[in-house]
């Protein structure tokens, strides 16, 4: 694992560089998570192993600092994301995002476009949140939050763990997220952005990709998007955590999002 040094926050942030073939890419992940419990075992199946992947975990998150004069919102984490690109003078990026890290990665593409070649998201929410769980986070303070939502929270999902065992790289991931950072982040989520997110996401002009797990359809974005050009694709046997419920799925549509 690599360090970056953020002068402006006084701390590190933290990613995998997989050696490979290029063009490099990038993933990025979602809320309460991290890129290094995440896409590891991804990167290596077969069908991507030969390939570059950069995996950063966001401040607050996984191995990476969290810096308390951090506001943890989607442009913030975007910038850091560009910053570790920047250090490994990357061009030509295929950046993938999910959920949350979606919604890190459309704001990194609206910033700095030229950088990015291809975009792919999975499950992202392109409206203001809608996830129930980003919500009940942040309608709390963070005082609150941090005091003791963080810990009710990570009860909730292990309690769930026995209905969809792949949630306990959740909460292993879940464990190392500091609390304000999760609250923050949930808080940035809930946000609207002018233009949208989803407005951003359609008038991008780089190839683009949307990706599903199976277990979470119906979803009327999926005939929308299509109506829309965007290239979607569904992952069997798999839902939002479709990386941990069906790995060698999940890297067939990477690989097929990339048109690699």
């Amino acid at each position: 694992m690599k360090s970056l040094w953020i002068p402006e926050c006084s701390a590190f942030i933290r990613f995998h560089d997989l050696p490979g073939a290029e063009p490099a890419i990038v993933l990025l992940h979602g809320l309460g998570s991290a890129s290094s419990a995440d896409f590891p075992a991804i990167a290596h199946q077969p069908a991507l192993s030969r390939l570059r992947f950069v995996l950063p975990d966001f401040f607050g998150f996984g191995f990476s600092d969290g810096p308390d004069n951090f506001d943890y919102s989607l442009q913030s984490h975007a910038e850091t994301i560009y910053q570790i690109l920047r250090s490994l003078d990357l061009s030509n990026v295929y950046l993938f995002g999910h959920s949350m890290g979606g919604a890190v990665a459309i704001a990194l593409t609206a910033t700095h476009p030229k950088l990015i070649d291809r975009l792919v998201l999975a499950e992202t929410n392109l409206d203001p949140c809608t996830s129930q769980a980003s919500k009940t986070i942040a309608a709390q303070s963070e005082s609150d939050y941090v005091a003791k939502g963080h810990t009710q929270f990570l009860k909730s999902i292990e309690q769930e763990i026995q209905h969809t065992p792949s949630l306990s790289c959740y909460v292993g991931a879940l464990k190392m997220a500091d609390p304000k950072a999760m609250h923050r982040s949930a808080v940035g989520l809930t946000r609207g952005t002018v233009p949208s997110r989803r407005q951003l996401f359609l008038s991008m002009k780089m190839p683009r990709a949307f990706i599903f797990g199976k277990y979470s359809l119906p979803d009327p974005d999926v005939e929308y998007l299509r109506s829309c050009g965007i290239n979607v694709l569904i992952v069997p046997k798999a839902g939002h955590a479709m990386m941990h419920d069906n790995p060698e799925g999940f890297a067939t549509a990477l690989l097929q999002s990339f048109q690699l």
